[in-house]
């Protein structure tokens, strides 16, 4: 009973906090799109796991909002999607979501200023990204995809928030000559569904199923040169460094690297692949090994006169497969693939590739590249009316397949310019046995709209 006078204290800032949470951010999403997928290399049932032609209608709202609760020392700062679809075809095997609405909550923020430099922010939050528009090396807290599996909104505005943020805290000091934090992302859960795709299992298996503490460095003294350190501690522990140099203003040459003390996703067994293939069957295929890794980066990204961007980089990972370990993945697909008349056999064949569909896709759910090798070259090109063409293309080195695709957006000067439509293509190249043509090669088109209120 003795702490009961503290509520009062507590509870206080709660009505200035509904008031000063008035003058939101309310953005609306609305896009048809359409896919056409070749048949891929599964089979569940004797039959394609994937529906080959279909159409999609999603709707998507953001809320964002923040208020400053006591000036200058306490801020709240909240953003969150609902998220939903209709598809014209039922999904494939592969395809089906556990429902087709959804909230997600990509932050909420509580930050208290400790003094003019010092900030600490606590709860759901999420750290910087990298250097690179592929995949960077010192991203150490990436969380999972939250979004349904067959399709969402493709506005690149939406692209960071379809991955999870995690629940936790960060101490930061921030001056003009270096930023320190420390950043803590505490294990609340376990993920114990692999066989379930990401956007299936709960927030906090998402990106809360590991203990991590996060310690990063970056120092702004050097005329030309960002330079930045992370360690990570916890359930693994990685060390990565980064570096921008600004040869000119406008040209600016990154590089990142990493090491890691294990694996950073969950690869194949290939002596359980064996086991199967004897018809001996382990509970689990896919694990991560105590094994050093290392992780490279290297771009450049060049700004012109009028604003536009281009860039190219290359990026490596020591742990990514090699061509004989992914043969491997494929041919054991194609022998899961047999149907030997036998229900429960049968029965176990499919739910083997269940589970190796989902072990694939939640690796790259994650952020995470399967291979070793890749380029990415991608651009902004920022047109006299304001709109904006974005073309990438993603190419595994080894096995040629490839990503490709353009953005088109377009700001309109009706509703008082609150309004910009956009459309683009994309497509995923390969062979059935190559990563980015591993579910089937697929073409999609769309045509969306983005209306801020």
């Amino acid at each position: 009973m003795r702490y009961l006078p503290v509520l009062p204290g507590l509870l206080a800032p709660l009505p200035l906090l509904a008031t000063c949470l008035s003058t939101p951010d309310v953005v609306v999403f609305g896009q048809m799109s359409y896919v056409n997928k070749r048949p891929s290399l599964w089979k569940i049932d004797g039959k394609n796991p994937y529906t080959g032609r279909n159409t999609f209608n999603d709707i998507a709202v953001k809320y964002a909002d923040s208020c400053q609760v006591i000036e200058n020392k306490l801020n709240v700062d909240i953003a969150l999607y609902g998220l939903a679809y209709y598809s014209y075809r039922d999904a494939g095997a592969f395809e089906k979501d556990d429902n087709r609405t959804r909230v997600l909550l990509d932050r909420f923020r509580v930050s208290y200023n400790v003094s003019s430099s010092v900030r600490l922010d606590v709860g759901k939050i999420r750290t910087k990204q990298g250097l690179f528009y592929l995949k960077s090396p010192s991203n150490l807290l990436a969380g999972y995809y939250a979004g349904f599996k067959t399709t969402r909104i493709y506005d690149p505005s939406m692209k960071q928030s379809y991955f999870e943020s995690f629940w936790g805290a960060t101490l930061a000091q921030d001056t003009q000559n270096y930023s320190l934090s420390l950043t803590v992302a505490p294990k609340l859960t376990d993920i114990d569904k692999r066989y379930e795709s990401s956007s299936n299992w709960s927030a906090s298996r998402r990106a809360n199923a590991r203990e991590r503490y996060l310690l990063t460095y970056t120092d702004y003294r050097m005329d030309k040169h960002t330079p930045s350190v992370n360690l990570l501690l916890g359930d693994a522990r990685s060390v990565a460094i980064s570096n921008s140099y600004y040869w000119t203003p406008q040209f600016v040459i990154n590089a990142g690297m990493a090491w890691h003390d294990r694996q950073q996703w969950r690869h194949m067994d290939g002596d359980k692949a064996r086991m199967v293939e004897r018809y001996a069957f382990p509970s689990e295929l896919y694990g991560i090994r105590k094994k050093n890794g290392v992780e490279l980066a290297l771009g450049m990204q060049y700004t012109t006169d009028r604003f536009s961007q281009l860039g190219l980089e290359y990026y490596f990972q020591s742990e990514g497969y090699s061509s004989g370990q992914w043969r491997q993945q494929t041919d054991l697909v194609k022998f899961l693939n047999q149907r030997t008349n036998y229900a429960p056999l049968d029965q176990a064949f499919d739910a083997y590739k269940y589970l190796m569909a989902s072990e694939n896709y939640n690796a790259s759910s994650k952020g995470s590249l399967l291979g070793k090798h890749y380029i990415n070259g991608w651009a902004s090109l920022l047109l006299a009316d304001r709109s904006v063409i974005q073309p990438y293309a993603v190419l595994n080195m080894v096995d040629a397949s490839a990503m490709l695709g353009i953005h088109y957006n377009k700001p309109l000067d009706r509703l008082d310019k609150k309004l910009d439509v956009y459309t683009g293509v994309y497509t995923a190249l390969g062979s059935k046995h190559s990563e980015f043509g591993l579910f089937g090669e697929a073409v999609g088109t769309y045509l969306g709209f983005k209306y801020h209120f």
